[in-house]
């Protein structure tokens, strides 16, 4: 009998607690980031990219990004297994709608970035693409395995080869741009896409 009593208890508990299924994601407030990579040519291509995270710090720093298919950026990183990770701070708001409203194929956005007073920068490491000026980190990022389908997007496992700051500077904590800010600017949607 006490076993019963302590099932249902469990039971009404449970149906008491609320817990109610969505399709609704949690809104959350992650790292802005653009990923800079090369074609084949040599040529650098950027995007915006916001799912990126640690997965792993020994023996070799990992990272996981997410590569949204039919980009320049999925095709040159699919490509060349290697791209740099910027982490964006306040200043490049302005970029997010040209870097991620927009597609290399169609806007030549090294020349747009330059009228918004972002003149891309060449790096002295060998093989680097070209790079946004002032970002608080910049991740270089090499292909560990094959893509994952993931369906809309690919997913990339990565070693971090050498990370990055420019002058010396690091970035302290908050001290990059997030997409908590970029939505209270109406950058972009909530749903995370650029706003019209």
């Amino acid at each position: 009998n006490i076993s019963f009593i302590l099932s249902s208890c469990c039971i009404l508990l449970h149906n008491a607690s609320g817990l109610q299924l969505t399709s609704t994601p949690p809104l959350i407030d992650v790292p802005t980031y653009s990923l800079a990579t090369k074609d084949s040519n040599g040529k650098t291509g950027m995007n915006i990219l916001t799912y990126a995270s640690p997965a792993s710090t020994k023996p070799d720093r990992m990272w996981t990004i997410g590569l949204f298919k039919g980009t320049v950026a999925h095709e040159n990183f699919s490509l060349t297994g290697t791209g740099v990770l910027q982490l964006l701070v306040p200043c490049h708001s302005t970029l997010v709608r040209l870097l991620g409203g927009s597609s290399g194929k169609d806007v030549d956005k090294r020349h747009e970035c330059d009228l918004l007073g972002f003149p891309w920068m060449s790096s002295e490491e060998p093989g680097m693409p070209e790079l946004l000026p002032k970002c608080a980190y910049y991740l270089r990022l090499t292909l560990v395995g094959d893509l994952i389908d993931c369906g809309s997007h690919d997913i990339a496992v990565c070693k971090v080869e050498s990370m990055l700051v420019q002058n010396g500077k690091e970035a302290h904590d908050r001290d990059y741009l997030n997409t908590a800010l970029l939505r209270k600017m109406k950058i972009i949607t909530e749903q995370g896409r650029v706003a019209d």
